[in-house]
């Protein structure tokens, strides 16, 4: 359990929050060297053993601004543990179909990356991703948290140990709960001054994080680089609107085409029936009369067929 922190930010003096599940916000308040211990607190509440920010190095600190306007980019906070564990943070806030297989994608990929020509596989560090998804990801569990590795299936013994993926579905955080992971992740999921401050006041880390936000907030750079990438997520999604439309237009026209055919073919079929009776009623009528004793010459005449010579 988190210890009580009773001194914190006036919400009144604070500025407005940027939201931490925004994966821009995250890193600027995550990723950063000088505040190793906020991320340190964080990690001890997934991994469930205590992380120390001397325990830490953060392997790609650097926030690039061409990043922020890449609408296919992710921003992640990746480190390396003293133990030479790897880590991977990623916040998902789209609701990705896909976003299972791109997980186990992304960490095998940074599993198999780890190795140039020639190097030995026991170099292999074990590695984790974690996962924050605003959505829900896994509808077999009811549970916020749940972590996936290699065991075998039936004894659950480990296979190697080094891929392990927590998935932490913010969707479904219980509403009452003495859980320090729960307290994180109602922190990352908060956009309102009082849930930030109701949660600070609970625990001397969320103290700090809170207040780190609020200079993150502060702070006109971060400001622009949070535009920036809300600018790159609407650009997207305007993007995949405008496909919706267009595959919608297209799929209209295409169905008209296909109706407009189906009544010409329809109308072809009637006329051709309509056609075959009127030569079969004409050619009974002439049988008619010929059996009344009229002459060919005059039945043809009377049906206006030219008398073949």
């Amino acid at each position: 359990m988190c210890v009580r922190k009773s001194k914190t930010p006036n919400p009144r003096r604070t500025p407005e929050f940027l939201p931490p599940i925004v994966d821009v916000v995250f890193k600027l308040l995550f990723g950063d060297e000088r505040r190793k211990g906020i991320l340190a607190a964080f990690l001890t509440a997934v991994l469930g053993f205590k992380v120390l920010a001397r325990d830490i190095t953060l392997l790609d600190p650097h926030l690039k601004r061409e990043h922020l306007k890449d609408k296919q980019s992710v921003l992640d906070v990746k480190l390396r543990l003293r133990s030479k564990k790897l880590v991977n943070i990623e916040m998902q806030v789209e609701n990705k179909k896909d976003i299972r297989n791109r997980a186990e994608y992304y960490i095998s990929k940074w599993i198999a990356g780890q190795l140039e020509e020639g190097d030995k596989y026991n170099k292999l560090a074990p590695t984790v991703m974690i996962l924050v998804s605003k959505h829900t990801m896994l509808p077999e569990t009811k549970e916020y948290h749940s972590e996936f590795g290699t065991l075998e299936k039936t004894k659950h013994f480990e296979l190697h140990g080094l891929k392990t993926i927590h998935v932490l579905e913010l969707s479904k955080l219980p509403k009452n709960s003495n859980s320090r992971l729960v307290d994180w992740l109602r922190f990352i999921n908060a956009s309102k001054k009082e849930d930030f401050v109701t949660l600070a006041q609970e625990c001397k880390h969320l103290a700090k994080a809170l207040n780190a936000l609020a200079n993150t907030s502060a702070n006109a750079e971060a400001r622009a680089f949070y535009e920036d990438r809300l600018k790159a997520a609407r650009d997207k999604s305007s993007e995949l609107d405008y496909a919706k439309d267009e595959g919608r237009a297209e799929g209209r026209t295409e169905e008209r085409a296909a109706a407009k055919k189906r009544l010409k073919d329809a109308i072809a079929e009637e006329r051709k029936a309509a056609a075959k009776t009127l030569a079969e009623e004409r050619n009974l009528t002439a049988k008619a009369m010929a059996v009344e004793g009229i002459d060919a010459e005059t039945i043809a005449k009377i049906m206006g067929v030219r008398k073949t010579p």
